[in-house]
């Protein structure tokens, strides 16, 4: 953490060499005008405390210019968030490409408001595989009801209602669990570190977009020597990155979470498209971490923009 900081102080100083500058030609200034004053001082005049006036009123330049330059670096370090809010990159050729491509990852899919679905998830680590069918119903972005079968009958329920989600154990494993967020971690009871919104972008079909302060994109190419594009979304303030990479007719192959240190949160692999109605979803999805942990999902049937009752996503006692 103190190299954070100690990084972000350089970087302030090397992007404020102008504004230091100025406040050295501040600080010649103000010493000028102390001069000044005392000079209009009468000499060996002292206070009642016995303070020679001179005195009193020199302040050596140094002073003011490490006064200055500390007030500089502190409003920039505690107001960091408005430099992120104005990047310098915007601009960029790089980036306008890069946040076309964004546009068009945020444009797939966008017309499925609803989905109802069946098919099988399986859930494994490094000590067990476990295979279940699941069956969800959808109203996007940030509502499902999401059950996992053993031999028909219900195991886990995963509830979100746009502000909680409520997790439910049909076996007795835990106690029912609220959380007041909409978007909590899922680790619990899928083992790796993904999100809420991460599940329900896979049943839309879609990216779950991060917040970034630097867009770029880079050509790559993979095992079958094809050329892809991948889109790289970066935080300043901590390092953080999601990559993004689009193959042929804008289908998203897959995307991943790097953190601070260059290591792997979690990515995701969309394997296998089928056609549902109009709409083109990734139907095999893997979702692996960096301890060999993973959960893949197959999707069998999908009815997008089918109409859901609101108390789907209510918890009752009867669900």
């Amino acid at each position: 953490m103190t190299a954070i900081w100690l990084s972000r102080i350089m970087k302030i100083i090397m992007n404020f060499n102008g504004k230091i500058i100025m406040l050295f030609f501040m600080a010649r200034k103000f010493q000028s005008q102390n001069n000044r004053s005392r000079s209009s001082c009468v000499p060996a005049r002292t206070f009642q405390s016995g303070i020679d006036c001179s005195e009193a009123f020199h302040v050596p330049v140094r002073v003011v210019m490490l006064s200055l330059v500390f007030i500089l670096i502190a409003t920039t370090l505690f107001t960091g968030c408005s430099i992120t809010q104005q990047p310098s990159y915007i601009n960029s050729t790089e980036t306008n490409e890069a946040l076309k491509v964004l546009q068009q990852i945020k444009s797939i899919n966008k017309e499925i408001k609803t989905c109802k679905g069946s098919g099988w998830i399986t859930i494994a680590d490094t000590q067990q595989t476990t295979k279940f069918r699941m069956a969800w119903a959808a109203s996007f972005p940030d509502k499902i009801r999401l059950t996992l079968l053993s031999a028909g009958h219900p195991v886990e329920t995963i509830l979100a209602d746009g502000k909680t989600v409520t997790f439910i154990s049909h076996t007795g494993k835990h106690n029912t669990k609220k959380v007041n967020s909409k978007n909590p971690s899922l680790k619990e009871v899928v083992s790796i570190p993904v999100k809420m919104q991460d599940i329900l972008s896979i049943f839309a079909g879609r990216v779950p977009v991060g917040k970034f302060d630097i867009a770029t994109i880079a050509q790559v190419t993979d095992s079958a020597q094809s050329t892809d594009t991948m889109l790289i979304l970066k935080k300043r303030w901590n390092g953080e990155s999601q990559n993004i990479v689009i193959g042929p007719q804008n289908k998203i192959l897959g995307f991943s979470l790097i953190d601070e240190h260059r290591k792997l949160i979690h990515s995701v692999f969309n394997q296998q498209y089928k056609n549902f109605d109009s709409f083109s979803i990734p139907a095999k999805v893997k979702v692996r971490d960096n301890e060999g942990r993973a959960i893949d999902f197959e999707i069998t049937s999908y009815q997008p923009n089918i109409q859901i009752r609101p108390d789907m996503f209510v918890l009752t006692e009867s669900r």
